[in-house]
């Protein structure tokens, strides 16, 4: 079971994504920490629901789940040099950028993402080089396989308008994330998952055993 070896703050991150999914959101959640590792922010995609939640942004393109942890932050209550982001899916340019606009140093994910993955900038221009930016890639294989698969069956349940094209992309770091994400979204069981409330852990395990019979 991968559920139960996770950190609070990743179950956090997860379960975060598992509810934008609800909202026909793409399933993606951050977490922010502050020096001593204690959860002090956290976010999730709202870019298809119509009302954020406090200062949380929804509606629109950029309404990512990094950035409306950056949002919720109390910036006068931690100091953000020492704050960490977690993120469930690579940053994108606009959230590693984000990132470095508040000046954070360090940044963790759980799954790379080929298509609109944006770490790489964070040695391409003066600005970033000066952030000293550390950026952690997975570290949990079977982990990222599972939420890979999640982001391809979202990706196809959510009637993207390029979905092959996209999957290619997203995908091609670990292409046995797309055999998982094609796999569940042929299964339903997804989107079944959800209706019935089922949570986050529940949603993780059972698509882990997914990627066990695939193998």
């Amino acid at each position: 079971m991968i559920w139960q070896r996770l950190s609070p703050i990743w179950r956090t991150c997860i379960e975060d994504a598992w509810e934008a999914y609800a909202h026909n959101s793409l399933p993606h959640g951050a977490v922010i920490t502050d020096a001593e590792g204690t959860i002090v922010a956290h976010g999730r995609n709202r870019i298809r629901e119509q009302i954020g939640e406090g200062r949380q942004i929804a509606g629109n393109r950029i309404a990512h789940a990094e950035l409306n942890a950056l949002l919720v932050l109390d910036w006068q209550a931690v100091n953000v040099y020492g704050c960490k982001l977690y993120s469930l899916i690579e940053p994108c340019p606009m959230c590693i950028g984000a990132v470095r606009m508040a000046h954070m140093q360090e940044v963790s994910y759980a799954v790379r993402d080929g298509g609109a993955g944006g770490t790489t900038l964070i040695d391409k221009t003066p600005f970033f080089n000066d952030g000293h930016i550390h950026i952690t890639e997975p570290q949990d294989a079977e982990l990222e396989t599972v939420l890979l698969g999640l982001q391809v069956e979202a990706t196809l349940s959510q009637k993207h308008p390029n979905p092959e094209a996209w999957i290619d992309l997203l995908t091609s770091k670990l292409p046995i994330g797309k055999t998982l994400g094609y796999a569940l979204y042929e299964s339903g069981l997804v989107p079944q998952w959800s209706r019935e409330g089922k949570d986050a852990g529940f949603m993780v395990d059972q698509i882990h055993e997914q990627l066990l019979r695939l193998k």
